[in-house]
């Protein structure tokens, strides 16, 4: 059977061109999409998976629906676009178990998963070791989320998401009025026999025979599972729900689906990691797009690296935006760009004038009011350096920090993702540290083999070049 999607967001060309080459069936498709693909909208039908842009972080890629469609959608999209981040929850949005009650802790109730503690809600007792049967409601794939459990049991269809209760919902992508209407209208003897439901996008411009259709479906499942629940053990998942996937773009896939994206419409060097920069950048892109349809690829990419380096060193607030897998973010800065080069690519070196007292991370050095600090980035290179000065100009050390090639955005924010292992200099020699971080993303196969591949390189390439006199 083939697998439906509904694509949505900055990437949505690029991916739709994926997805459609690779037997995919587009439905629910944007206008200006259908036109660069040559195919049909499909309006009205239904979608297996949802394919969007991550609201929080226009650098992810959110893939949610079917179990078996979402599995089948991502590996698509991680075996063609190079050096993706991949997250993949170990439970399944709405999957259902019997779970048991650990502790309170604070306002919390905290119960087990099969996958660790959750919080529960909507429930009325906190008994340490009674059972209670459960829908994951919120999964963790975010440093400092934690997973959510209801009591609510509900079961999900194309269109709606049916549980016990009385109340109806609906998607914020359900607008029509008359389509409104008309779901309220079918949802009454439900509601009225103790049923919830929760209408989603699908059925906005669905033939309403079909919506009306799939409720007894739903009705009866959600029986099923009950009946499946009552006779199941603790932590036994009963039913799946829905899958997820979250894949994080580097600068390297941002550039790949700009090739794809190119080959269907003009598009600019750099489109979309310009794109995902937000703001009043939007209508820049727009604009370069249109020049990219006159203008030499080479002349624009210089063009466009010359316009960049200029953004940065006028601004006297750059950012680093140190983006960790499993962990909180760090930002570092303010910075001043002190040299800027576009002659192989974009390369700039950075300021930081040290304020506190401290030590630096992984040197052990003294960190001190009056120090300096310099960080040379390269476009495309898997590693950032950073060189700690005294007052006086007196080295303290040197830190390479592994990392996804950095995304220089002039709006004054350099971004990149840190992989977990660094290596330090000082003037007892050199070292590589925080290879447990590594070797945990290595294990959750966050990173796929082009990353690993490339981290490794970019470790040897950085001993050889500091570590070898």
């Amino acid at each position: 059977m083939v697998v439906r999607a509904r694509v949505r967001g900055i990437y949505s060309t690029a991916l739709s061109k994926i997805l459609h080459d690779n037997g995919v069936e587009l439905v629910d498709v944007a206008e200006p999409i259908a036109r660069r693909l040559d195919i049909d909208t499909k309006r009205g039908l239904p979608a297996d998976v949802t394919v969007k842009t991550d609201e929080s972080n226009a650098s992810q890629i959110l893939i949610l629906g079917f179990p078996k469609e979402v599995v089948e959608v991502s590996d698509i999209l991680e075996n063609t676009v190079p050096q993706v981040i991949t997250y993949k929850p170990k439970i399944g949005l709405y999957a259902t178990f019997k779970t048991v009650v650990k502790e309170r802790r604070g306002r919390d109730c905290i119960v087990e998963t099969p996958v660790g503690e959750a919080i529960l809600v909507d429930h009325d007792s906190c008994n340490v070791g009674e059972e209670v049967e459960v829908t994951v409601v919120k999964i963790p794939v975010k440093p400092g989320e934690k997973m959510v459990v209801s009591s609510k049991v509900r079961v999900i269809g194309r269109y709606a998401i049916v549980g016990r209760g009385s109340g109806v919902s609906f998607s914020s992508f359900i607008r029509n009025k008359n389509r409104i209407t008309q779901l309220l209208n079918v949802s009454t003897k439900y509601i009225r026999n103790g049923f919830s439901i929760r209408w989603r996008s699908n059925a906005d411009e669905a033939p309403l025979t079909d919506i009306v259709s799939e409720l007894p479906e739903l009705i009866s499942k959600l029986r099923k599972l009950e009946e499946s629940l009552h006779g199941s053990g603790p932590l036994e998942v009963v039913y799946q729900g829905e899958y997820m996937r979250l894949l994080e773009l580097t600068y390297n896939s941002k550039l790949y689906l700009d090739g794809v994206r190119r080959s269907v419409t003009p598009t600019a060097p750099y489109h979309h990691m310009l794109r995902s920069s937000g703001g009043s950048l939007s209508a820049v892109v727009d604009l370069l797009d249109i020049i990219a349809e006159k203008v030499q690829p080479a002349l624009l990419v210089e063009w466009i690296r010359k316009w960049i380096v200029k953004r940065l060193s006028d601004r006297k607030d750059i950012i680093l935006y140190h983006r960790r897998l499993s962990n909180n973010d760090i930002v570092l800065g303010k910075a001043t760009a002190i040299e800027c080069d576009v002659s192989k690519g974009l390369k700039v070196k950075l300021l930081r004038n040290v304020k506190s007292k401290g030590v630096y991370d992984g040197l052990g050095a003294l960190k001190e009011p009056g120090d300096v600090i310099e960080t040379e980035i390269s476009e495309g290179k898997w590693y950032i350096v950073h060189r700690y000065f005294t007052r006086d100009s007196v080295l303290k050390g040197l830190y390479v920090n592994i990392n996804t090639p950095p995304e220089m955005h002039p709006s004054g924010c350099i971004k990149y993702i840190d992989l977990g292992v660094d290596i330090v200099k000082d003037s007892n020699g050199c070292k590589i540290i925080d290879t447990e971080e590594f070797r945990e993303y290595v294990k959750e196969e966050l990173l796929n083999y082009e990353c690993l591949a490339e981290a490794l390189k970019a470790i040897t390439e950085a001993v050889d070049r500091f570590c070898a006199r």
